[in-house]
């Protein structure tokens, strides 16, 4: 998996987190730098990825308000 796709990932993760949360791109890439997924896509993005943006930006929400990730 190229570097170009995960940041593309990413990028539509921050999209989603913005749009649904109500926050700003950059708190959105500090959630996203600091969530489990984003370690997960570093050591298996292809796994990572084939879940949906929509799941994973959900599952990056739940960690970062405290709740344990369900993967």
């Amino acid at each position: 998996m190229d570097n170009l796709k995960i940041e593309q990932y990413k990028l539509l993760l921050m999209e989603y987190l913005v749009e649904h949360h109500n926050i700003t791109a950059p708190q959105a890439q500090l959630i996203i730098a600091k969530s489990t997924i984003n370690k997960m896509l570093k050591s298996s993005p292809e796994f990572t990825m084939h879940y949906s943006i929509e799941d994973n930006a959900d599952e990056i929400w739940n960690e970062y308000i405290g709740i344990p990730i369900e993967m």
